[in-house]
């Protein structure tokens, strides 16, 4: 699970676009992609985002190149990223590690 605001770089406007390359916005995976469409890697996982009103996995996200895939149609993606995006947590609760150590 993972905070609006750890996948995007700014809030403000299309969420979906910041994420999810323009080549592959409109590909949609209802399960689990049997192989990174961009890079074909085997190891594509789900990806659930705090606050989302949707419940469990929202966009599929390539583990060897972070190319993020589609679960649904990007409007509903984008409104769900949308109600997430006022989340937050308090980083010190958790422990500090620089964005750049996510998985």
């Amino acid at each position: 699970m993972i905070l609006v605001v750890d996948l995007v770089g700014e809030l403000k406007g299309s969420l979906v676009k910041q994420l999810v390359d323009e080549e592959f916005r409109y590909n949609i995976f209802k399960t689990v992609p049997p192989v990174c469409p961009h890079c074909l890697s085997e190891e594509v996982s789900g990806i659930e985002v705090m606050g989302a009103d949707k419940d469990g996995i929202l966009l599929w996200e390539c583990d060897d190149c972070n190319y993020m895939y589609l679960k649904y149609t990007l409007d509903k993606t984008e409104k769900e990223l949308q109600s997430a995006k006022a989340y937050w947590t308090n980083p010190s609760d958790w422990g500090y590690r620089p964005k750049d150590e996510f998985n």
